[in-house]
């Protein structure tokens, strides 16, 4: 019940900015503060809750290995990612310029691309960060930093998907039903975390939570950290120490 919960709140989170995205238009500075507190919110889980408990159940070498491994997990599916996007990107020039057509896609389809892109992305970003949130239910407790971070994050990338997706010319219903699909994988991923772990050994559960720490510190040093620096500059690690400060009083 725990895991459905948590389930649920992953999922409502990415539905609140989907909705949001859709409706209104935020400050991007704004935005970005909020991100780089949510950052600092999950360096902060990272820190005080998925690496201690993962060292008390699973040892020093297996959660440092697990940690490097989860980090690098991530980086290799970021970096194919971004390789798709760009053949995508050269198949969509090359058919262009055969049909006689200009090589540039009109503002109005790059907007709605650049915010399906960032929906990519977050399912990328969010699956590792869902799952450890489930695995803190499959552990009896419920880590309460990561699940602010978690819900902070999901609320300011899915408003970050959606708001570009309609002002690029898509239906608001389109930018809800791909987001909404996106935060029934996430639950789902959160609601895995907390059953399917839930009666193995400690061993186990301490390596899983030390892979997903390091992928949660790459999303946050990959997809988190230069958004915010661009926008707000130095500001943002004013905002991302106040996060971490939040993390540590959650924890």
């Amino acid at each position: 019940m725990t895991a459905v919960l948590l389930g649920l709140a992953v999922a409502g989170s990415l539905v609140a900015g989907a909705i949001i995205g859709g409706f209104s238009r935020l400050p991007e500075r704004a935005a970005a503060a909020v991100t780089a507190f949510g950052g600092g919110i999950l360096f902060a889980a990272v820190a005080l809750e998925l690496v201690p408990d993962a060292d008390k159940r699973a040892g020093l070498v297996a959660t440092a290995v697990g940690f490097l491994a989860g980090a690098l997990v991530y980086v290799a599916a970021d970096a194919w990612l971004a390789r798709n996007e760009g053949m995508d990107s050269m198949r969509r020039s090359s058919h262009a310029a055969a049909a006689g057509q200009v090589m540039a896609m009109k503002p109005g389809n790059a907007e709605a691309a650049r915010g399906e892109s960032i929906a990519a992305g977050l399912v990328v970003d969010g699956i590792p960060e869902s799952f450890a949130l489930g695995l803190t239910a499959a552990e009896g407790h419920v880590g309460l930093a990561l699940l602010v971070g978690i819900v902070i994050a999901n609320v300011t990338e899915a408003y970050g998907a959606a708001q570009p997706i309609v002002a690029g010319g898509r239906s608001r219903r389109f930018a809800l039903g791909l987001l909404t699909t996106i935060a029934l994988v996430l639950g789902g991923a959160a609601i895995l975390g907390g059953t399917a772990l839930a009666d193995v050994s400690d061993s186990i559960v301490g390596v899983s939570e030390a892979v997903a720490a390091g992928a949660v510190l790459a999303v946050v040093l990959i997809s988190v950290a230069p958004y915010a620096f661009r926008e707000v500059s130095r500001w943002a690690a004013v905002a991302s120490a106040l996060g971490f400060v939040a993390g540590y009083l959650l924890t």
